[in-house]
């Protein structure tokens, strides 16, 4: 997997024309949703939402209507639901909570239906967003997320204390970031208040991300199944990264592990309800789905994140993957309502200062 920096600042450019496009107010429209469209980031990871969330419940069945998956980022989602919020190009769509409150805050979004959604008070108080912009319970994560650092325990020699750790000299070229499209928004942030910035100014996170791809020769990472790819192969031996993804890494016999270093940050990965779908009592089964213990150990199963409904019991043979209080102590919660506000921003200060467009 050898990817020319060109061809990294080719694809993370068009995203990015894409995102700021319709930041400033741009007409493009998406066809609109013409059967139950569930948007999610493609791959093993939709296939994983596609078996624990609409195959298991018998969705189809149920409501004796077929579902389609509309497969791309997050954020290129959020694109399309932005130009046309009234006639949107899908019935739920899948977001961390940055996207969420972004779309929540745009008035494009609906609240749950409380009264079909027993399940939604049994997750862990993490898992949840609280009321915003009219919306009561609107959001919920379907299993509980850590963005740590990941490492080669054959190339680390020791557990990484600190992300400092990705700009030792001796991975130069074997280090991975996250495109801002992906996660990069997040990392950046990490990374900025790691350094005693804010959110509402994060020009240290980004000058020390700049040197780091510049001097490091860090590999820009489009997404999560890249970036396995990239562990797999050895390509990368360090880089922030998923603690369910990491564990499947494991389990695949790849010399990997995590450390929750300061200014890991937790995230929900859950689906929203678009404020003007047409199949809104579809929309709230399929959420509900997502928060009923048993369909959540499926999808735990899967991708190696433990389930966000507290009600939940791991097996044996899934208990290493529960997180523990202590490994929580170094998270962090980054304010996504001031980051949202400067996205644009420093989406372009990336595209000129880390990826050199």
């Amino acid at each position: 997997m050898t990817i020319s920096r060109r061809e990294l600042i080719r694809t993370a450019g068009a995203l990015a024309t894409t995102v700021s496009t319709i930041e400033l107010g741009s007409t493009v429209t998406a066809r609109a949703e013409d059967a139950f469209t569930i948007a999610s980031t493609g791959g093993s990871w939709q296939e994983g939402v596609r078996n624990a969330f609409v195959e298991a419940p018998h969705l189809e069945k149920r409501f004796k209507k077929p579902i389609v998956f509309s497969g791309q980022l997050e954020s290129v989602a959020v694109s399309k639901i932005l130009a046309q919020p009234d006639n949107p190009p899908y019935s739920v769509s899948t977001h961390g909570d940055p996207e969420a409150i972004l779309l929540a805050d745009k008035g494009c979004l609906q609240s749950f239906d409380a009264s079909v959604l027993p399940n939604y008070n049994n997750l862990f108080s993490a898992a949840k967003l609280p009321p915003r912009a009219g919306l009561q319970a609107w959001y919920g994560s379907s299993v509980m997320l850590v963005w740590g650092l990941t490492y080669n325990t054959k190339h680390v020699a020791s557990k990484p204390t600190s992300f400092q750790e990705m700009w030792n000299p001796k991975y130069r070229g074997r280090v991975g970031v996250p495109a801002y499209g992906w996660y990069g928004m997040m990392f950046l942030h990490e990374i900025n208040r790691m350094l005693g910035g804010t959110e509402t100014d994060a020009s240290k996170g980004m000058t020390a991300i700049a040197d780091l791809v510049k001097k490091n020769d860090a590999v820009i990472l489009e997404n999560a199944d890249q970036t396995v790819t990239a562990f797999q192969r050895e390509e990368v031996v360090i880089g922030p990264f998923f603690n369910g993804r990491t564990l499947l890494l494991q389990q695949k016999g790849v010399p990997v592990d995590i450390a929750y270093v300061p200014c890991s940050t937790t995230l929900g990965t859950g689906f929203v309800i678009l404020k003007a779908t047409k199949f809104p009592d579809m929309a709230n089964a399929l959420v509900n789905a997502t928060f009923t213990p048993e369909y959540q150990l499926i999808l735990s199963k899967r991708m190696g994140y433990p389930p966000a409904n507290k009600t939940a019991v791991l097996p044996p043979d899934m208990a290493n993957m529960a997180i523990s209080e202590t490994q929580l102590e170094n998270t962090i919660k980054l304010d996504w309502v001031a980051i949202n506000k400067t996205r644009g921003d420093n989406l372009d200060k990336w595209n000129k200062q880390v990826l050199g467009s």
